[in-house]
């Protein structure tokens, strides 16, 4: 009997001690002082553990449990003082958007495999939002409509008079009586446009003419897998829905602070390191890999291969859309940055350093690290991106498609940064490098708006010989340089769509649904425009269906107003035309996307 209650014993011992973790998260109301009581309750977990997790706020006082600290970014982790269940209540900012709770936990524990926990969530409920009125189709759909929307339409057999000056990209759909259609082009481009229009008419075809060309020769689309990374076949998914809506450049957004994510094949650690995560070792230092991003994404490999970088690239090419790749540089450098850390302690060699060790500077980044800025007096720092160009060029060559500029971002170098050096000479001097490689490859360069703003007048005529575009991202457009329209306020799909809580995306530059990307009207903006672009950043992405969700339907205003700079009708006959013909086929592929 006895031996049969030890046995009892051990079992139930050895049940309680391979119970699964989990985690429980419950929002607080909002206090007068503006802070909110947060619960936070660590279920089965195992004493001398260390429990990681994200989360954007980083203002927290703890009432009750074990410290809170703060490693890097947003990551936080809690040392875990006993075995069992494990309670903090802390105070910190109210959530203004569900997506922005504590997520990716994951517990760590000496000689063992990472083990990411599930986490249930309990949150306030508020009202639910109404459907704005504006919104309501009023518009009486037609054959010939489409987005975006065609320039000249004629129903019936009378011909429609032809246009003068066309662009590229022109072309011109005649059905006849018996619904036979007829495409005239003057190149490639417009055979295929007509084409995608051809197939967006509704069958049986009517007689009708349509006359349709591009305003801007640059209609872009961003997407940034750095943060939360995309296989190739959403990627390819991606410039499937592009294609349908008629842009032409796929700006890959592939090297950030978060992760580099295109294999460079001399510089093996650049992905081996900067293209996995892992949690810190125990003293906090990042041995094997990244730190996770905040969907938790331990061990997963975050990067392409440039066997799959090709791939894109022709699958992109054939549907007539050139891929302009970005490495943002010189801040939002810390993948690389670590990485080529990695790659000196493994080989001792330093040819490849991007950070000077002897570096006192204090910053914190727009994105909260403290370590992601290129010390860009290094002579090795322009070692490493020849290398990146002359890889980057290469695919290229071998995919057989054309690279029209690398981006090489310039924004949001955050104040510190450069310490003991003249800030405006640093820039100046990374400018000027980094144009060096271009011209010395024959090659373009890309950035935002920053990359022009700040340096010296000869620098700047310099940048303009090689300067493929500028993204305005936040001013008017400038004089004598390339302008792709970009403004935050209307063409960050990454954004809200409304106020709602339960609603994914950040705010911080307003709320961005497809009034705000109609409403868009490049012939506000001064400078030397060339084109109009969505981009769509990932922080608060966590799957497929998210990318779907912040696309569909609010980059069709920013296809819209790339296609037709003026567009023809009001936005209730724009959303109208999604409605009765968009949404559908979304749904019949299963996309996730926004109703009203």
């Amino acid at each position: 009997m006895k031996k049969i209650c030890l046995l009892i014993t051990s079992l139930l011992l050895f049940a309680a001690c391979t119970r699964t973790p989990m985690a429980e998260w419950t929002e607080g109301p909002a206090e007068d002082d503006g802070r909110a009581l947060n619960t936070l309750v660590l279920h089965h977990v195992t004493k001398g553990s260390r429990v990681w997790f994200q989360e954007l706020f980083d203002s927290k006082t703890i009432v009750e449990g074990p410290a809170i600290n703060h490693y890097q970014g947003t990551s936080w982790y809690i040392d875990i003082p006993s075995n069992g269940t494990v309670t903090l209540k802390y105070y910190g900012r109210p959530l203004p958007k569900q997506s922005w709770a504590p997520e990716g936990f994951v517990i760590q524990r000496k000689g063992m495999a990472d083990m990411p926990v599930q986490v249930n969530y309990h949150f306030i409920q508020h009202p639910k939002n109404t459907a704005d009125d504006d919104f309501i189709c009023r518009y009486e759909v037609q054959p010939g409509d489409i987005i975006p929307q065609v320039k000249r339409i004629k129903y019936g057999t009378e011909p429609l008079e032809p246009s003068e000056n066309l662009p590229n990209g022109w072309y011109r759909i005649t059905i006849d009586e018996n619904g036979t259609p007829t495409i005239d082009s003057d190149d490639e481009e417009g055979t295929f446009y007509a084409q995608i229009t051809l197939n967006k008419l509704p069958r049986p075809l009517q007689p009708m003419t349509i006359e349709d060309w591009p305003d801007n020769q640059y209609r872009g689309f961003m997407l940034d897998v750095a943060r939360d990374f995309r296989n190739v076949d959403e990627v390819l998914n991606v410039i499937d829905l592009m294609a349908q809506y008629k842009f032409n450049v796929f700006h890959f957004h592939i090297g950030d602070d978060e992760s580099w994510c295109l294999e460079i094949r001399d510089l093996p650690d650049l992905t081996d390191f900067g293209g996995h995560h892992a949690l810190p070792d125990w003293n906090l230092q990042e041995t094997e890999a990244l730190k996770p991003t905040p969907n938790g994404n331990v061990g997963n490999k975050t990067y392409f291969t440039g066997e799959e970088y090709k791939q894109i690239l022709k699958y992109a090419w054939e549907r007539h859309i050139a891929v302009i790749p970005e490495f943002d540089a010189p801040g939002h450098s810390r993948a690389s940055i670590k990485a080529m850390q990695a790659y000196e302690r493994r080989t001792g060699d330093a040819s490849y350093r991007l950070q000077d060790p002897a570096d006192t500077s204090h910053y914190w980044s727009a994105q909260d690290f403290t370590d992601n800025v290129l010390s860009v007096y290094l002579p090795s720092v322009y070692t490493f991106y020849g290398k990146v160009f002359d890889e980057v060029i290469k695919l290229h060559q071998e995919a057989e498609v054309p690279l029209l500029a690398i981006h090489i971002g310039g924004d949001e170098v955050p104040d510190g940064a450069w310490a003991n050096h003249d800030r405006k000479a640093m820039k100046d001097l990374f400018t000027n490098n980094m144009l060096q490689l271009a011209e010395q490859r024959g090659i373009r360069l890309a950035g935002w708006e920053d990359i022009a703003k700040g340096i010296e007048p000869e620098t700047l005529e310099r940048l303009k010989q090689s300067l493929y575009f500028v993204n305005i991202w936040t001013g008017k457009g400038m004089e004598g340089i390339p302008c792709v329209l970009s403004p935050a306020t209307n063409n960050y799909v990454d954004l809200a769509y409304s106020a709602d809580p339960e609603e994914l995306g950040l705010f911080w530059a307003g709320y961005v649904d497809e009034r705000m990307t109609f409403s868009m009207n490049p012939k506000e903006y001064a400078g030397d425009i060339v084109g109009v672009s969505a981009h769509l950043w990932s922080e608060q992405l966590r799957n497929f269906d998210d990318v779907t969700f912040q696309m569909l339907p609010k980059s069709l205003g920013v296809a819209e107003r790339a296609w037709n700079t003026t567009s023809p009708g009001d936005f209730n006959r724009f959303y109208s035309i999604i409605v009765a013909r968009e949404m559908p086929v979304w749904k019949e592929l299963g996309y996730r996307f926004k109703t009203r």
